[in-house]
């Protein structure tokens, strides 16, 4: 686990994690049982296409899309209303690469594959409609590029918040050390900058794969930036 820093061996131990990231309509529900904020950013690129008008007011025809415009904050408390919490970095890995043995680039494999995400370009402005899709698409559109284990959309649709701030030192996760590994490495609060991961759809992962693997301001609401829960299995 990790990218442009020291690599860690993780081991977890089991957990439960959500298939697709969380949707608009699933979001909205969140909105109206708690009178949480609707995802909002008052600047001149947010006004069509991203910011809500309300609880229920996400933009039409996406309720099946994942919910964006989110901070680590606002997945946090979404996470906790439905009874879950974001995945640890090492939990989100395991789900969308595989164990260590598959050694995988991507959800699929180890080489690029076409059709296999929602993607962008490298080249401005980064939309890329190539795939069906200039901005995000329905959760589960690309099932050619599921995980191992089944997981929809690990890499593209929309970033992924997960528990961990993004750390560049080994020395700084926490969990119980085991010979060469690390079992549930975790860090202390989000810090300035939390993980993300898998890209979005207006990343383009084939110049290099690893630069799904990055960290956002903790308060930032990017029309990029979504989730998935998870939980302990009891």
């Amino acid at each position: 686990m990790g990218s442009g820093a020291e690599r860690i061996i993780a081991e977890v131990t089991a957990y439960l994690i959500d298939l697709t990231e969380v949707t608009r309509a699933e979001y909205s529900a969140f909105l109206v049982d708690t009178g949480y904020r609707a995802p909002f950013v008052d600047e001149p690129w947010a006004e069509e296409d991203w910011n809500w008008s309300g609880p229920e007011g996400y933009p039409s025809g996406t309720a099946d899309h994942p919910v964006t415009m989110v901070s680590w904050f606002d997945a946090a408390a979404y996470c906790s209303w439905a009874g879950k919490r974001l995945p640890t970095e090492a939990e989100w890995q395991l789900a969308v690469l595989g164990s260590i043995e598959r050694d995988q680039l991507f959800p699929w494999g180890n080489e690029y594959k076409e059709g296999a995400h929602n993607h962008g370009s490298i080249n401005m402005p980064f939309y890329d409609d190539s795939d069906g899709y200039a901005r995000t698409s329905p959760v589960g559109a690309f099932p050619a590029g599921d995980s191992p284990y089944g997981l929809k959309d690990g890499f593209g649709n929309a970033w992924e918040w997960v528990a961990d701030r993004r750390v560049m030192d080994k020395k700084e996760y926490l969990g119980t050390r085991k010979g060469d590994r690390i079992v549930n490495p975790h860090t202390e609060g989000p810090g300035l900058y939390a993980g993300v991961r898998g890209g979005a759809f207006f990343f383009d992962l084939r110049p290099n794969p690893g630069g799904e693997f990055n960290g956002f301001l903790n308060e930032l609401r990017r029309k990029s930036s979504g989730f998935r829960c998870a939980k302990d299995l009891d």
